[in-house]
């Protein structure tokens, strides 16, 4: 039999409109009671679990929305527990994502509030130097935003989802990532004008701060301006008018760039490799070029001493941090090429003879590569520490000095000494810190952090049989679409850091002074 919703409840639904005309705490006090009242309808059975889910959701919603309006704490905090308790019940799966995304947005807000009070006292800090003051917040706050966006909800949830993912990775200067985000949230919701009117402001601002490629940054710019511009009654649902406003102002560039370097069609690495956007570029989209050596992401000039080393050695540790990535990115692209020639069987081109463990394990070069191949993307980060230690004359031993520990000091919110960090915009340094706190089992990036330990101390092994998933035991079994996924993130991750990289040497150039000796390296067929 159907439970019916108890009278008083009704009564409260019909008075929370009423009680809007006196203001929003009227409201909020009338919600925070009405959750109350579900949950004691739950507690002596005159509602059932879902019924009860519903509407803990729709009190979940109310709350963190005016909350966030009216900049109360108290409201927002009473929503997301709200959220919270229906995920510890479980009790309708299907719901969880949006449920996440409830819990998201209201972290969110609650540290959009902190901001504006610390802002009120620290307005000559870029917000992202905050950011890592609330760090622990912000990063539950990235996961379940990538959770929602990445799950089976309603298009609409997800584009939603990933478009605020984008947001708070752009305010913590992450761009590229941030980029990545706002398109994944355009593949759900092609007409979440407000994602594609992000996307084009984020390219507007490189360009405005003369980074990376102008022409190419315009050209995607005019796409997304005009798709946002398309999609306006969809941004105004999203995020209101004031935000369409802001999307309408953007003008045509103009650009005469390429969109995207495709490179040749029948290359299937090369496709590989634009399609994960895997090129070590500084292009959004694309190769970069269409030269035969278009890995082109480089630090091109710095400003040295004259009693300093000439060439100074950035330009050393540069080219060899490049070259380990492009070994570690081929190595996996061949163990995913042969799985995906044999993905049940011992590959062909594999030498080896190995034991039938009975378990439908699959043993051999193709699954050992792709695991190389990640552990070889993550070593790759304590060395891009290495550098920045090294080039910043920060003073750590290179043999302590590792990407989790480097860009704080100790487990604190200050960035390392002597690392630059631009007024008003935002930091590069701030980017790489907050990177390297997500790779973690809680962060963005679990599976990078979780594998790359087990591959390099334990043995771990693909099976189509009943993985383990990534253990502490000596022994551990991944399958492998899991396998494919994790070493595409650990490039992803091993790109974004060489790239901030590059934005944290020009935060330092855009810093200096004059009368120091410029030295600017030839690039490669250059006279």
């Amino acid at each position: 039999m159907t439970k019916q919703v108890p009278r008083t409840w009704a009564l409260r639904r019909d008075t929370l409109a009423r009680s809007a005309s006196a203001g929003h705490r009227g409201t909020i006090a009338q919600l925070t009671a009405f959750s109350d009242d579900v949950d004691d309808a739950l507690a002596s059975d005159r509602l059932d679990g879902v019924q009860w889910l519903h509407l803990k959701f729709s009190c979940s919603s109310l709350l963190i929305n005016l909350g966030a309006l009216h900049a109360n704490q108290d409201a927002v905090t009473a929503g997301i527990q709200c959220a919270r308790d229906a995920l510890d019940r479980a009790l309708l799966p299907e719901l969880d994502g949006q449920l996440s995304y409830n819990v998201a947005n209201g972290l969110s807000a609650l540290h959009e509030i902190d901001l504006a009070a610390w802002r009120s006292a620290e307005s000559t800090q870029p917000r992202g130097v905050f950011a890592l003051s609330d760090r622990d917040r912000l990063r539950e706050t990235r996961t379940l935003f990538a959770a929602a966006g990445h799950s089976d909800e309603p298009a609409d949830v997800r584009g939603r989802a990933l478009c605020n993912l984008g947001n708070t990775l752009d305010h913590s200067g992450r761009w590229l990532e941030a980029y990545q985000a706002y398109v994944d949230a355009l593949a759900a919701d092609p007409t979440n004008g407000n994602a594609a009117g992000n996307a084009a402001e984020l390219l507007r601002i490189r360009v405005a701060r003369g980074r990376g490629l102008s022409g190419h940054y315009a050209a995607v710019y005019d796409r997304y301006r005009e798709q946002a511009q398309q999609h306006r009654a969809r941004t105004v649902e999203l995020a209101g008018e004031e935000v369409a406003r802001r999307w309408d102002a953007l003008s045509p560039s103009g650009s005469a760039g390429h969109t995207s370097h495709d490179g040749d069609p029948l290359d299937a690495y090369q496709q590989w490799i634009k399609d994960h956007r895997l090129a070590l570029t500084v292009a959004v989209e694309g190769l970069g070029s269409d030269e035969p050596r278009w890995d082109s992401a480089m630090v091109e000039a710095v400003t040295v001493h004259i009693d300093e080393a000439d060439p100074p050695p950035i330009f050393t540790s540069m080219n060899v941090l490049k070259a380990e990535y492009l070994v570690a990115r081929r190595l996996a692209y061949e163990g995913e090429r042969q799985l995906g020639e044999s993905p049940y069987a011992q590959h062909p081109a594999d030498t080896g003879v190995y034991a039938d463990t009975l378990d439908m394990s699959l043993y051999g070069e193709p699954p050992a590569q792709l695991i190389l191949a990640q552990r070889a993307t993550l070593d790759l980060l304590d060395k891009i520490a290495v550098a920045a230690n090294d080039h910043f004359r920060t003073g750590m031993s290179p043999r302590k000095v590792t990407f989790a520990n480097y860009w704080r000091e100790g487990d604190g919110a200050q960035l390392r000494a002597g690392l630059p960090i631009p007024e008003q915009v935002s930091s590069a340094a701030v980017a790489l810190a907050e990177l390297s706190f997500d790779i973690d089992v809680e962060g963005l990036y679990p599976d990078a952090k979780t594998l790359r330990n087990a591959g390099t101390h334990r043995l771990v092994h693909l099976t189509h049989h009943s993985p383990t998933g990534v253990t502490e035991l000596a022994h551990s079994s991944i399958d492998a679409q899991a396998l494919v996924h994790a070493a595409h993130q650990s490039l992803r991750v091993a790109r974004a850091a060489y790239i901030y990289l590059i934005d944290l040497v020009q935060d330092q150039q855009d810093a200096i002074s004059d009368g120091e000796l410029f030295v600017s390296l030839p690039l490669p067929d250059q006279h």
